[in-house]
């Protein structure tokens, strides 16, 4: 027991450590998720939920966007911890969760407790657990696809509800579609129809708070346009990428200079024993099959026919490769039942493990934090031009390069806000695709033009708020752009709108000030009148003054605009027309969460091997 207890303190410490110092930087945590959690955390720490990103493309929608995690449980970290050791915590938790769950369901699987230890390491150090740590909204598969496969085993219905709970909380769509694949595989004729239908139903109720949030904007984001076939298929495994998972990482490594960064995944290596351990009589083995059939995408002609043929409503999910990591749960517990039958399980087990340990340490996209310690500066919004090109030095080399820049979206942690640009997650409005995209292609004089509008750090830039002295009408978003980048259009003295011609009595803007997520704009006005509040517009605005609500509606393509009656105001924004349905459903999320699935994962977890319940006949090495 005290050495036990030891051995915890020291994870523990090491974990802490880790986290102080440390930084899992590379790729999406380094331009999405680590400066959407700088942001949220400071929400957070105020009692708010985080509504509202002022700092992406002139403001986004937060809560709503699955990339941010809003609702996931352990951002209670962010509470009272620095942001960056809660946010390198998100990714040791759930890589020893994991561990933990893996080691369940081998043990569930073999009855043999020191083979499930073995399996699990191999899954905790395999290249698709060590490439999530790249992505703040991947990693959290690496503990909920066990406990999903694990549920099956249990049979246990609240313990699969939780965990798709928890995957739509915290994950993205081809993740969790993977995740059903092969919980749908594994359960086939062995739970029953009532015990699926309770477990959606309480994955639906613990992911509300998500659902409720995204369904306000879907609607307006550029995820809601149906992807192309090739958009859908990019990442797809190729036959060379099929023989890492054997043999090595052919192709290198993450901080290797080179053209390897367009990968999804740095490497997805698992080892030589999973070709022995593809030798069971198991459903794993159609659950790697049917991984590995869709994992190809586009270099399968079945697939690649098939989605060229999908009605535009499913034209939603990306990136076959993320079909590895449910293929790598599969392979791992394959491989736990090969060593729980095989007689040189020590040998095989040294052959697994030492080549992972070596190329983990390769590929572990962690860095120390000082490099992206940044310090803050006053706001201002800028125009991101990239400086750094990628891929021609070492990443780590690289990303410190592009920190010190305040490359996009980075900058946001020393408080940087951006006026245009892609986004890099298709969480932007529609209408502010269609600036970017006419950005990109119109000549500087117009690039100009447009940056003014967006308040960026130009020469006569409209500032956050200004009275708009008239109106220029049009009919939809290719009038409005036209009438934008009329040569005669003058972004001081008009507006485009999708109203009637309007002229506003004199007035003027007494004050702006973003106070937590409600933004607060002063006005003083002779009659009615027009005001810009330089961030996108969305539905989802609600615009008071004295407890009245104003109407609001798109200017200049995606900016804010809100009519004003007569008289002197505060005019108080906030986004998220459904607050209280969000904080209810938050509620009941965590009730849930905490009512029926931790205190039974711990008792099951804390089971010994000896006391596991295995119906009989099942299959696998006990058949």
């Amino acid at each position: 027991m005290i050495r036990k207890m030891a051995g915890a303190a020291a994870l523990v410490s090491a974990a802490l450590l880790v986290s102080w110092h440390g930084f899992f930087f590379f790729r999406d945590n380094f331009t999405t998720h680590y400066p959407m959690k700088v942001i949220s955390s400071d929400a957070f720490r105020g009692g708010e939920i985080p509504w509202w990103n002022v700092h992406d493309f002139g403001g986004q929608p937060l809560a709503g966007n699955p990339n941010a995690l809003t609702f996931y449980p352990d951002n209670l970290l962010y509470l009272f911890l620095p942001a960056h050791v809660a946010f390198n915590l998100h990714f040791l938790l759930h890589l020893a969760a994991g561990f933990a769950a893996m080691r369940a369901l081998c043990a569930a699987r073999t009855g043999d407790a020191r083979t499930a230890t073995v399996a699990a390491t191999i899954w905790t150090l395999s290249g698709a657990v060590v490439s999530t740590t790249a992505f703040y909204n991947l990693v959290t598969a690496v503990a909920l696809l066990p406990l999903a496969l694990l549920a099956v085993e249990r049979r246990s219905w609240r313990l699969l509800g939780c965990a798709f709970g928890l995957l739509l909380l915290g994950s993205e769509p081809t993740t969790t579609l993977g995740t059903a694949l092969a919980v749908a595989v594994a359960a086939a004729g062995r739970i029953r129809w009532q015990s699926i239908a309770a477990a959606v139903l309480l994955a639906l109720a613990i992911a509300s708070p998500q659902i409720v949030a995204y369904s306000e904007i879907a609607g307006e984001l550029e995820r809601s346009v149906p992807m192309s076939a090739g958009a859908m298929l990019a990442t797809s495994l190729t036959p060379s990428r099929v023989a890492e998972i054997f043999l090595w990482p052919l192709q290198g490594f993450l901080n290797d200079a080179g053209g390897l960064r367009q990968r999804l995944f740095s490497t997805i290596f698992v080892g030589i024993i999973a070709i022995p351990a593809l030798w069971t009589r198991s459903r794993y083995v159609i659950i790697a099959a049917v991984c590995l059939f869709f994992a190809l995408g586009g270099n399968n002609p079945l697939v690649a026919a098939a989605v060229n043929t999908l009605p535009d409503p499913l034209r939603i999910i990306r990136y076959p490769e993320k079909l590895v990591l449910p293929l790598t749960a599969a392979l791992v517990v394959l491989i736990a039942h090969f060593l729980a039958r095989t007689r040189y399980r020590r040998t095989w087990s040294v052959i697994a493990i030492a080549p992972l340990v070596w190329t983990t340490a390769r590929a572990l996209p962690i860095d120390w934090f000082d490099p992206y310690r940044v310090p803050e500066k006053p706001p201002l919004r800028v125009h991101w031009n990239p400086t750094i090109p990628p891929g021609r030095v070492p990443a780590r080399t690289e990303y410190r390069r592009r920190a010190a820049a305040h490359d996009w979206m980075f900058g946001a942690v020393a408080n940087l806000r951006y006026g245009i640009g892609r986004s890099p997650d298709n969480m932007h409005s529609l209408l502010s695709r269609a600036v970017a995209e006419r950005f990109a292609a119109v000549p500087p004089p117009l690039k100009e033009r447009y940056l003014r509008i967006a308040g960026c750090n130009v020469p006569d830039a409209l500032p956050m708020a200004a009275v708009v002295p008239s109106t220029l009408p049009a009919g939809g978003i290719v009038d409005a752009i036209r009438a934008v980048e009329a040569p005669g259009f003058d972004e001081h003295r008009a507006a485009v709108a999708p109203m009637a011609p309007f002229r506003s009595a004199a007035g003027r803007v007494t004050g702006y000030a973003e106070d937590g997520q409600t933004i607060r704009v002063g006005v003083e006005a002779a009659g009615p009148l027009l005001v810009l509040v330089n961030q996108t517009f969305f539905e989802g605005w609600t615009a008071r003054s004295a407890g009245v609500e104003l109407e609001t509606l798109p200017l200049n393509v995606d900016r804010l605009g809100v009519v004003v009656p007569a008289g002197t105001h505060e005019i108080v924004l906030t986004f998220g027309r459904r607050r209280a349905a969000v904080v209810v459903c938050w509620v009941l999320s965590m009730v849930l969460l905490l009512g029926s699935a931790f205190p039974r994962l711990v008792e099951k977890l804390d089971r010994r091997t000896g006391e596991i319940e295995r119906p009989p006949h099942e299959d696998g090495a006990h058949v």
